[in-house]
């Protein structure tokens, strides 16, 4: 312990005699450890941290599934889980839950919230409950019962968190509801990625199937997690959901069966975590491979400083070899001295981590949730961890290469070293080379991240975002229970939004373009039924298809006139129309669309495509219908027919129209808690946020790492500069000229360049098929990116050897002859 104490000390000492070199390899340090420590915050929460749930490997996401129709994963038909909860062995328990988005009312200005509607069994399956009152009772679960427990956040933003809340009464939709508990503090569910829908819940209320969710046959709207019984493996439920799954299908109902003809239905289980993380498991793990590479350049860095360091202790190592200490003694001595470099780089990234942790969750989109990210005792673990690790990766070769000097000729060394160390020099070659192989294969990623986000701003939406202003207008079922009451007050809202000044055209729908997730299984008259596609379904109201500025291709959009009583007829996409009708005339001919009860729907026109989900998101099928046209019993009980998306054109910019949107809406009914409203330029926006954020963070490191790679090649050129102006000196005194030493230096330096970049091609070649899913109208392997950043990585290089070789032209002859 004495020794290692000694070594410390001798160590701290060596280095406050140095403090310029110290500061340069502490911060460089600092910096490749920090982004590593603060990208392992987010990772260590969404992938690695055990979900808050008890015994949470036993928590499993079932889904629901039609590959033949594009529906790999979907949500579950109530009639089917009923079935499967009957059948199963494999689970403990089952529960449903979905989100739905309602109006609080009561306390102060209404507000649209989210709320997830969850079976009584949910919390205890869970294992969790309320810090206030109690869960779900089984009574409780059923139509009528109006209960609710509040998330901890709604309780201290609406009650102050007082205790009182239990037994009061909030409006939820316009209905009274009863508080009877309050969740903990951390406590999220349905979790991000484990629902159809990704907005943190913020109170709960029972799931009360209907008598219409019973006998909702493919009508596939509940999501479901369920735990695994002892000694059930994960493979065991795998296998019983196969054969639930054709147990299931063979309950249906006879005239919706045929629709399943030469359709298999499946049953999919995963682990929830897995469910969880699973959407952004791939950028994340991109994410931390960069700033994995950004610290094995910048410790490559400092492996640098300490070789070219070590030529000025050769002497001080030959002497004390020559005073008896041998070689693991130097070893151990100047490793102790690496672990105090990575000790203090540690301790700064620490701190740059919980810096950087905080600037990266500001820039994560809104499209992407995470759970509560932390610098946890796993985060100081893995921090340690690539400290220790980085101290070896560049403390070794340096140490052992000092180490390695016999004493006549460390002593020779420590004095004229005109010709310097040929190993040393080679030593660090190789670790310019790795600096540049790795620089290139992250600036390659960013360049193709990069590309994706320019195409994508490059990319047509299919409808014209300018100048459109929309919002969600929800009309709750207690202020509006009939059909009619709902299609005459979007009807009338229409009309006096298209009356204000500055407005061009207005419209609703159910869903607007970049937000589509109503699908549906269509038959198309005369075909065989297991070519027919799952389509996108919309319902539109007034003038939406030319507000949206969705272009009509051919036959006519709707009009006043198709309304209930009229011929059904639908309006498709063109990729709908190549698909179902390659070589004829589509106008004309008809689709029948729906379950069990489905309409035959007479095509009209056919529009261009839109983009669903996301502007990176290939266009699905897509049917448009009259939402005048839409069965009452259709309207009155799916959430989303009456909770439209109301659309707005002006002339000018859509925010300034905004204020007057509302006023007239609120006329209408003052209650109405609208929300949502944004432009869909915004919306557009939003969509390629993502890849914005991927390429935003993966071009940062890359710059961090071309900067390292920069002062790499230029401190070694620089010190070889140094220890060859011996050399240099007798080449000009013997007639070189000054270009010949320049030459001689940059050409030097872009050797190391030019290889490093070779290695790094060849890396980037394998490593960017792995980037495939996170790429838009782009291959992994675009030759126009791989040029151009290799191009802009050998100018940058030139330059930085460029300025040792014009010093070491500078070089007086005479005085060089004389350098030590």
């Amino acid at each position: 312990m004495s020794g290692v104490l000694q070594d410390v000390r001798y160590g701290l000492r060596v280095l406050r005699r140095q403090p310029t070199f110290t500061a340069v390899a502490v911060l460089t340090l600092a910096l490749g450890i920090g982004i590593n420590a603060a990208m392992f915050s987010v990772v260590n929460a969404v992938l690695l941290r055990p979900l808050p749930f008890d015994d949470p490997g036993k928590l499993v996401a079932v889904h629901e599934g039609v590959p033949s129709l594009g529906f790999s994963k979907i949500p579950f038909a109530i009639p089917d889980l009923m079935l499967y909860e009957q059948g199963q062995k494999s689970f403990q328990g089952m529960a449903a839950y979905r989100n739905d988005n309602l109006e609080l009312s009561g306390l102060g200005e209404p507000t649209r919230i989210t709320a997830a509607r969850v079976t009584a069994s949910l919390f205890p399956l869970l294992g969790v409950q309320p810090i206030l009152g109690r869960s779900f009772h089984d009574d409780e679960d059923r139509p009528g019962i109006a209960v609710v427990i509040l998330g901890y956040g709604l309780w201290q933003s609406k009650y102050g968190g007082s205790r009182d809340v239990i037994g009061t009464t909030i409006r939820l939709d316009r209905i009274p509801y009863t508080v009877i508990g309050v969740m903990p503090r951390d406590f999220q569910f349905p979790l991000s990625g484990a629902s159809s829908n990704n907005e943190p819940a913020q109170l709960w209320v029972p799931r009360a199937f209907t008598p219409a969710d019973l006998s909702g046959w493919a009508r596939f709207n509940d999501d479901v997690v369920a735990r695994l019984k002892p000694g059930v493996t994960l493979a065991q439920a795998r296998g019983e959901a196969e054969a639930m799954a054709q147990r299931i299908l063979q309950a249906y109902p006879a005239d919706l069966l045929r629709r399943f003809t030469n359709t298999k239905l499946v049953s999919v289980v995963d682990p929830l975590q897995a469910e969880v993380s699973g959407s952004v498991r791939p950028l994340l793990l991109l994410l931390q491979g960069a700033v994995g590479l950004v610290l094995l350049i910048a410790c490559t860095n400092v492996a640098l400083l300490l070789l070219s360091r070590a030529s000025g202790r050769a002497r001080e190592m030959a002497v004390r070899t020559a005073l008896g200490a041998g070689r693991v003694r130097l070893l151990t001595q100047l490793l102790t001295e690496s672990f105090l470099l990575a000790s203090l780089g540690g301790a700064l990234g620490l701190g740059l981590a919980i810096w950087f942790k905080t600037f990266l969750l500001k820039q994560v989109p809104a499209a992407i949730t995470l759970p509560r990210v932390q610098v946890d005792a796993g985060v100081l673990i893995f921090t340690f961890s690539i400290t220790f690790l980085a101290a070896i990766f560049f403390g070794l070769a340096p140490a052992l290469h000092a180490t390695r000097t016999g004493v006549r000729e460390g002593m020779q060394e420590g004095g004229r070293s005109g010709t310097g160390s040929r190993t040393r020099h080679r030593v660090q070659g190789a670790f310019v080379i790795a600096e540049f192989g790795l620089a290139l294969l992250l600036l390659v990623g960013a360049g193709l991240l990069l590309r994706t986000f320019e195409k994508l701003l490059d990319a047509n939406p299919g409808f014209q975002p300018e100048k459109v202003l929309a919002m969600t207008v929800p009309l709750p079922q207690q202020a509006y229970p009939q059909a009619n009451d709902v299609r005459n007050y979007y009807q009338r809202a229409l009309l006096e939004l298209s009356q204000l000044p500055g407005v061009v055209s207005v419209g609703g729908a159910n869903d607007l373009p970049l937000n589509g997730n109503e699908l549906d299984a269509v038959e198309v008259e005369g075909q065989n039924k297991s070519t027919t596609p799952a389509v996108r379904q919309t319902w539109v109201l007034g003038d939406y298809l030319r507000t949206m500025g969705i272009p009509l291709i051919r036959g006519r959009l709707f009009t006043p006139e198709d309304r209930e009583g009229t011929q059904l007829v639908t309006v498709v996409s063109e990729n709908m129309a190549k698909i179902l009708w390659p070589i004829e005339d589509p106008i004309g001919k008809r689709i029948l669309r729906g379950g069990a009860d489905g309409q035959w729907l007479t095509v009209i026109g056919v529009v261009g495509d839109v983009p669903d989900g996301a502007m990176s998101s290939a266009p699905r099928p897509h049917c448009y219908s009259p939402y005048l046209q839409e069965r009452d019993a259709a309207i009155a009980a799916a959430d989303t027919l009456r909770s439209l998306q109301l659309a707005v054109r002006s002339r000018g910019n859509p925010d300034t129209v905004a204020a007057g949107v509302i006023d007239r809406l609120h006329r209408l009914d003052p209650a109405l808690a609208i929300s949502n409203v944004r432009t869909m330029q915004t919306e557009v926006n939003q969509s390629i946020a993502p890849q914005r954020f991927n390429a935003m963070l993966v071009g940062i490191y890359a710059g961090l790492a071309l900067i390292l790679a920069l002062i790499g090649i230029y401190g070694v050129l620089a010190y070889m500069v140094m220890q060859q102006t011996h050399e240099m000196g007798i080449r000009m005194a013997l007639g070189a000229q000054r270009h010949h030493i320049v030459a001689l230096v940059v050409i030097g330096g872009m050797r190391l360049v030019l290889a490093g970049a070779a290695i790094g091609l060849v890396g980037a070649w394998g490593v960017t098929r792995l980037m495939q899913s996170l790429l838009y109208g782009i291959a992994p392997g675009d030759p126009l990116t791989f040029i151009v950043v290799t191009g802009l990585l050998s100018g940058a290089a030139l330059l930085a050897c460029y300025v040792p070789a014009m010093r070491a032209a500078r070089i007086d002859p005479m005085s060089a002859l004389h350098y030590e």
